[in-house]
């Protein structure tokens, strides 16, 4: 029986540092950033769509994508994001969905789900328990300029556009305190692991 810990938190919560930890310990991770570069690469069928749907100016001479082009064309553009996305979403879940299966076939212990917009994408319904990393907004401010060389400004932009912390530790089933040293975190997560007979 595979369990399926869906894991995610907002940006520079420190959700990596916990899925490296979870990784560590035996767990089989699926990473929603690496999944999401994986669908677009060089010849496959999400970079096509892409450039169907905004130009070929977006593929760069080596055939890759010109993600800061990209970023710009979405950029404060409801419509074009909402584009994206909807040629994004169903391809990631796809990949998701397989990875899924493969767990299960191979009868994995604990599947990671690493998803930064797990409950914006509904990726809960996956899981058998969904983890949040959490964090003061004002350290995770703080870690998002030093980690992204961001001006405050833009570093608040950033988080403000994804799901309210609150919001996300209340539909959580696990929330992790990140807000002190790394030990004190991955404390907490080992006794995840230990009551739930995975360490």
């Amino acid at each position: 029986m595979t369990y399926i810990l869906g894991l995610t938190g907002g940006i520079a919560s420190g959700k990596s540092t916990v899925s490296a930890f979870l990784k560590e310990k035996g767990a089989v991770v699926l990473d929603g950033d690496i999944i999401a570069r994986q669908v677009i690469e060089p010849g496959t069928p999400g970079l096509a769509k892409l450039k169907a749907a905004f130009g070929a100016e977006i593929i760069q001479e080596d055939g890759s994508l010109n993600r800061k082009l990209l970023g710009q064309r979405v950029f404060n553009n409801e419509k074009q994001l909402q584009k994206l996305n909807a040629i994004m979403g169903p391809l990631i879940r796809q990949k998701f969905e397989e990875g899924i299966e493969q767990a299960r076939q191979l009868k994995t212990k604990l599947l990671v789900l690493e998803i930064p917009l797990l409950f914006e994408g509904h990726y809960e319904q996956y899981c058998d328990s969904v983890m949040t990393v959490s964090v003061p907004h004002a350290i995770q401010v703080e870690r998002l300029m030093e980690r992204n060389k961001l001006n405050r400004h833009e570093a608040e932009r950033r988080i403000r556009a994804q799901m309210d912390q609150i919001e996300r530790n209340r539909r959580a089933d696990i929330v992790i305190d990140n807000s002190k040293q790394v030990e004190e975190t991955l404390a907490q997560v080992i006794k995840w692991l230990i009551m739930n007979k995975f360490a």
